[in-house]
């Protein structure tokens, strides 16, 4: 299952990406998908853990006028 959450601009956005379990490498699959300033961790809250992870949000498109 993979789901995004977005949170206040000022606050980056953050992913959820899937289980530890599958994905070994939370950092690093953070950075690749989302750039260098990206973080990731391993939330074991239960079971094998939910790989998180913080970015900067992508700035909104303006409309062609």
């Amino acid at each position: 299952i993979v789901m995004l959450a977005l949170v206040e601009q000022n606050m980056g956005c953050m992913a959820v990406l899937g289980s530890c379990g599958v994905i070994t490498d939370c950092s690093g699959t953070c950075k690749t998908k989302f750039g260098q300033d990206a973080s990731g961790d391993c939330d074991r809250d239960g079971g094998v853990g939910t790989c998180v992870c913080g970015y900067s949000c992508p700035s909104p498109h303006k409309p062609h006028m």
